[in-house]
């Protein structure tokens, strides 16, 4: 908990009171310590923070009995178990012991004060923002049209306009944080840290990191530096995907012998990530066939997590990173770990599903092997935004195309080739991880029930003018104006003029969850 920052909140707010014990908090009317820093000692009195008078509580200040055998001392009175070591109270789902001074008749004190607890460090959610789309993936996604159908050229071309994650994946991925920051401009720019060292307990697909913990530690400062020169950008930033799945289930001696090492470096990510007040931070947590039966087990790691990061917080989790899951499913698992969270104190959280490979149910060619390389079955999911379901699905912040999905898992080949991409679900002939996979792309793409232009499955006939119906009664200059768009597959817009993305063909919005062009007639 970090008191401190909610001490300095109370200041600014102004609503403490000058006081003979310090020059801005009134002196607390009891002795009981809740937090001690620099100036003292300090206490919580009818929902606000009070200074502890030293020379009256001088016999109790800083004595805790409970301290001895490893238990805090409560910063209430309220027994519900007493001891041969005394009373015990409880406090965010954990023990504490009831101090001796509880119920003192002078001083004497509220029975429970209503203490303080940490704020949300911020309430917006950046994915209802417009979102970065990364140019460099919708060159690539243009590069691979050659030889499709148009209606596939056409369905490809609304793709590019899908935004998509940023990793920071190697040793000079630090330095490609400005150059994403300054092409973003005021859009919400998504990045993935995944540079824990011996990512993946050191798995052959995936191998790679920092080579130790002060490396990894050097290049989330040198991230984090970047991010603060660009004060007014809004970032979301992953952190480092599969870890702590592998931290919970990972049985083999590589993942065994790398659990305090990726422990202490996911700490240090949230606390520097998560202190920054234009980062949104988001710890992954797997998805929900690999975790979703131990969410309590999930909630108490993640408890652990932010207990060692002290100046730091997520705003939520992400899951389904890399993976194809449903989204309903991953919501299922969103709701039984933030039920283990909120009983163990932590409350408030987010989460993010990637949906960037969930177009197609995979749950039974899933159930098979469980592969997670390339697996065939696949097909590009629900585009990329922000709060897509408040009503029915309140935990969710975005849907986002965390994976970019024509990038390969990993291959069969090579000095880096990995058994499961061999396997007769995983799609054949597979470049080494991260590298473009042309052939994939296409085979998704044709399979995703989305990206089609609006209405391009029915044929409204009965909305053009009959034979019977006079050509004078529609005269020429009713005709809409000839749309532009429609030469690369799009349609223009008809009911909006707010421009969402601009690009070398001009102004695009938003109709139906589909993209449309803005039509010379909203610039009059």
């Amino acid at each position: 908990m970090k008191f401190l920052e909610i001490l300095s909140i109370f200041a600014a707010a102004g609503s403490a009171m000058a006081s003979s014990c310090h020059p801005d908090y009134e002196c607390c009317k009891g002795c009981q310590t809740i937090l001690t820093d620099d100036e003292g000692n300090w206490g919580a009195e009818n929902g606000q923070w009070c200074f502890i008078d030293e020379k009256k509580c001088s016999d109790s200040i800083g004595k805790c009995k409970f301290e001895k055998i490893g238990y805090p001392c409560c910063s209430h009175c309220n027994v519900i178990l007493t001891d041969e070591s005394g009373k015990w109270g409880a406090e965010n789902g954990q023990w504490c012991g009831i101090p001796d001074n509880c119920g003192a008749s002078e001083p004497t004190e509220p029975s429970q004060p209503s203490q303080p607890t940490k704020p949300t460090k911020k309430s917006e959610n950046f994915f209802d923002n417009e979102l970065y789309v990364n140019d460099v993936y919708a060159k690539k996604i243009e590069g691979s049209l050659k030889g499709l159908s148009p209606e596939l050229q056409a369905k490809a071309r609304r793709v590019e306009k899908v935004s998509t994650a940023v990793w920071l994946a190697w040793e000079g991925a630090p330095d490609e944080v400005a150059p994403h920051l300054e092409a973003a401009g005021k859009k919400t720019v998504t990045f993935i840290m995944y540079m824990i060292p011996t990512r993946d307990c050191g798995s052959l697909a995936s191998a790679g990191g920092a080579k130790d913990l002060n490396k990894y530690k050097g290049y989330v400062n040198s991230i984090a530096a970047t991010i603060k020169k660009y004060p007014d950008a809004k970032v979301n930033m992953i952190i480092e995907p599969d870890t702590l799945g592998n931290l919970i289930t990972g049985d083999t001696e590589a993942c065994k012998n790398v659990h305090d090492l990726h422990k202490t470096a996911l700490s240090y990510a949230i606390n520097v990530f998560g202190a920054l007040d234009n980062v949104n931070a988001y710890l992954d947590c797997a998805h929900h066939v690999w975790l979703g039966w131990g969410a309590p087990k999930v909630a108490a790691l993640i408890k652990e997590l932010l207990d060692n990061a002290p100046d730091g917080d997520v705003r939520g989790f992400s899951t389904n990173v890399s993976n194809y899951q449903p989204i309903d499913q991953e919501y299922e698992y969103h709701e039984k770990l933030n039920a283990a969270l909120e009983d163990l104190g932590i409350t408030g959280k987010k989460f993010i599903v990637d949906t960037s490979r969930s177009g197609v149910d995979i749950t039974e060619a899933f159930a098979v092997n469980q592969t997670w390389c390339n697996l065939s079955a696949a097909g590009l999911g629900e585009p990329s935004r922000g709060s897509p379901d408040p009503e029915n699905k309140p935990l969710l912040d975005a849907y986002m195309w965390l994976k970019p999905p024509a990038e390969s898992d990993g291959s069969d080949k090579g000095s880096r080739a990995d058994p499961v991409c061999a396997r007769e679900d995983s799609f054949p002939g597979a470049p080494d991880a991260g590298s473009w996979f042309e052939a994939y792309f296409i085979s998704m793409l044709e399979k995703s029930p989305f990206y089609k232009a609006s209405g391009e499955t029915t044929k409204p006939t009965e909305e053009k003018p009959t034979e019977e119906k006079p050509t004078e009664e529609k005269p020429a200059e009713e005709k809409p104006a000839e749309c532009k768009f429609e030469a690369v597959g799009f349609k223009c817009c008809t009911t909006t003029c707010e421009v969402y993305y601009t690009d070398d063909t001009g102004d695009w919005g938003v109709e139906n969850n589909d993209w449309c062009g803005i039509p010379d007639s909203c610039k009059k």
